[in-house]
């Protein structure tokens, strides 16, 4: 994965990710036990692929990936299965929206954080951005001048009011 040189973070679009929106738009939440899985790819290229089941059974509502994991450096194979709970909130004007219940544990404490998308960036689970510290694309854009500015001895706001938001 590709880096700028003024971040060293990870960024949402190039981790690989999974929408409650998109299960949606796919009639995952429609009722009962459904199975499916999606692919993954780059420039055409396939990156990887998931299955999955989604359960809106009432008292065990959950997404199971399945996946397998391929270490970079050793080509060693994991295979992953496990469960990511699922809630979901009334809508103002009926219907329900769904969220992920984030299963990462960051520094010994669960997260719990209730989010529409998981994202597998450097570990082998889904987690939300949060957990795996990612920041956006747009982001690191707005901030690759500041070290410049710094080096001249100006303060990077300072330095882009220069500029009039040329960044």
């Amino acid at each position: 994965m590709g880096r700028w040189s003024y971040s060293s973070r990870w960024t949402v679009e190039e981790s690989k990710s999974i929408s409650t929106k998109f299960l949606n738009t796919h009639h995952y939440f429609d009722g009962g036990v459904r199975w499916g899985g999606m692919n993954w790819s780059r420039n055409g290229e396939k990156t990887g692929s998931i299955g999955f089941t989604v359960s809106t059974v009432e008292g065990d509502e959950y997404v199971r990936f399945q996946y397998t994991q391929t270490d970079r450096n050793t080509d060693e194979k994991t295979e992953l299965d496990y469960k990511v709970r699922i809630v979901s909130t009334p809508c103002h004007y009926g219907g329900r929206r769904w969220w992920f219940i984030c299963p990462l544990v960051v520094n010994g404490y669960a997260c719990n954080r209730r989010v529409g998308v998981l994202y597998l960036a450097s570990g082998k689970y889904f987690g939300c951005r949060h957990c795996y510290n990612l920041t956006y694309e747009s982001s690191k854009e707005s901030h690759k001048f500041d070290s410049m500015f710094l080096k001249m001895g100006v303060d990077p706001k300072i330095g882009k009011q220069m500029f009039k938001g040329g960044f």
